[in-house]
């Protein structure tokens, strides 16, 4: 027996919905390669800068009742 995929209200060839998925996964890797990495980059240079800020505003905070 063929395999079908179940859809809402009608049944269809699992082969025919594979194939009018086949450039999602394009979609996938250039979402992943224009998006996901651009954005994790930038995270990755300015999470030094933004620990470092934290460091000093809770410093300061602590030694703020003190000065």
């Amino acid at each position: 027996m063929k395999s079908l995929k179940r859809l809402p209200g009608k049944l269809v060839n699992a082969k025919r919905v594979a194939r009018r998925r086949r450039g999602a996964t394009m979609f996938d890797y250039v979402l992943v390669l224009g998006a996901v990495l651009p954005m994790l980059a930038m995270s990755y240079y300015y999470s030094m800068r933004i620990i470092r800020a934290v460091y000093e505003m809770t410093c300061t905070l602590v030694c703020w009742p003190f000065m």
